[in-house]
């Protein structure tokens, strides 16, 4: 038996298991975040994945799974070892904060799909995993309860579309006679494949379902299924980049990456602005942080590869965080409150108040905040090499604040209702260690480079 069918088979047996405890839901995060923590127990402590809970393994075999193969290489390694960082997060705090129940059960689907997607041949049916994940995660974003299904149709817009392009550039380049024999050919499959990879980013117009999930759908499902689809996008695209070399050379990322960026982030800064929902400029924060993660890779190269692993393991820290506020809030005063109408809420909801702006201000690099280093590295890259992208980050940045604040302003106004309840006492037992957390990771971030530094040593096995 091979590492990667005892992950399968222990990732649906969760599945299974909180799918019978969904009237439990509490139960069912707390048993899959024990579940994935046990997990990544045993990929930390396993050495050379020769023995797993005291059973041998084959640590080279390769894995059949309805015909095809799959190898769970150093690279596989790293990245699930990411993912169960975001899934323990998530699924905890989700579980103590009594998020929405579907999320449970889907969640190991999801990680089970993304690691077929970073186990298979990268271009032929990688894809095609990354499309069942996609599919997979509308199921979160459409929730238990009734809601508009924007975001879950469109989590599927960008794989789907990306797809075809991946195929035919594997169909010309796995065929070395046929691209030698027709150059216009192999050309065409570079086209594709930079085509491809563009797509997968969901560059704009196809970030709306980033702003559509953090409007629409339950904010744990939304922070969880953006940050674990840019972490499996970026780690599937830097495979790719490194088996197919050639690919840099026809397309410069280091230019297109920065484009991407700055024409996401921009569009963050201008639409939050004019957020009339809490909701809504969540939505945008989102949209912002996914962007600044790009000019961050464009502007690092591989150079900046254990920076950005530190990154996608600090990161999921802070939106959980935002998320467990916003929940708080959506039970008080409804998904699709307006900021109007959300009045008080600093007083009778102090807790669930701050966890929403510091997390945002962490998210967006205060000062005290976890991310801080890594932005104000970013800003100082862009000023120093691109004065263009580094005005337009900093524009954007601007405005987002701006928005934060007008939020702030509409929070801490007198309550209209007096029949507000306050917050519950023990969700400040949850909320102020994830507080505490972000600010010890801003004052010591090498709390964190052991860690990074091991996931970038198997992110190089390939």
């Amino acid at each position: 038996m091979t590492p990667l069918t005892l992950l399968l088979l222990w990732l649906l047996l969760l599945a299974v298991a909180a799918h019978t405890l969904r009237r439990l839901p509490w139960l069912a995060g707390l048993m899959v975040a024990g579940g994935l923590g046990l997990l990544a127990w045993q990929l930390a402590a396993a050495g050379d994945l020769s023995s797993w809970f005291g059973r041998s393994v084959e640590v080279e075999g390769v894995s059949a799974l309805l015909g095809y193969s799959f190898q769970f290489t150093g690279n596989a390694r790293g990245a699930f070892f990411l993912f169960l960082v975001w899934g323990i997060l998530f699924a905890g705090v989700g579980g103590l904060a009594g998020a929405d129940r579907v999320l449970y059960p889907a969640l190991p689907l999801i990680l089970a799909a993304l690691l077929l997607a970073l186990s298979a041949r990268p271009l032929l049916w990688a894809p095609l995993w990354l499309l069942v994940a996609a599919l997979l995660m509308a199921f979160p974003a459409q929730g238990a309860s009734p809601r508009l299904a924007r975001p879950a149709l469109r989590t599927l817009t960008a794989p789907t579309l990306a797809m075809p392009f991946f195929l035919f550039a594997a169909w010309v380049l796995d065929q070395p006679l046929l691209a030698g024999e027709d150059p216009a050919l192999t050309q065409a499959a570079w086209r594709a494949l930079v085509i491809g990879v563009g797509l997968l980013l969901t560059p704009a117009p196809l970030h709306g379902w980033i702003t559509a999930l953090g409007d629409h759908a339950p904010p744990f499902a939304a922070a969880l299924l953006v940050g674990l689809w840019q972490a499996a996008a970026y780690l599937f695209i830097r495979q790719v980049l490194f088996l197919y070399p050639a690919l840099a050379d026809y397309a410069d990322p280091a230019r297109w990456l920065l484009w991407l960026a700055v024409v996401q982030m921009g569009w963050a800064g201008v639409f939050g602005l004019g957020s009339q929902r809490l909701r809504q400029f969540w939505g945008y924060l989102l949209l912002w942080e996914y962007g600044a993660f790009l000019l961050f890779w464009g502007l690092s190269g591989e150079f900046g590869t254990p920076s950005l692993v530190w990154l996608l393991l600090a990161r999921p820290l802070i939106l959980v965080l935002i998320a467990a506020g916003l929940h708080t809030l959506g039970q008080r005063f409804g998904e699709q409150a307006t900021l109007d109408e959300m009045a008080g809420a600093a007083e009778r909801l102090p807790l669930a108040t701050i966890s929403v702006v510091a997390g945002s201000l962490f998210l967006l690099g205060w000062p005290l905040g976890a991310l801080a280093p890594i932005r104000l590295t970013t800003l100082r890259l862009a000023e120093a090499t691109y004065s263009g992208f580094f005005l337009a980050a900093m524009l954007s940045l601007l405005l987002l604040i701006l928005a934060l604040a007008r939020a702030v302003h509409a929070l801490t106004r007198a309550p209209t209702d007096p029949q507000l309840q306050r917050e519950p006492a023990w969700q400040g037992w949850l909320l102020w260690p994830l507080l505490l957390a972000g600010l010890l990771l801003s004052l010591n971030p090498i709390l964190l480079e052991p860690l990074s530094l091991r996931l970038t040593a198997w992110l190089t096995q390939l």
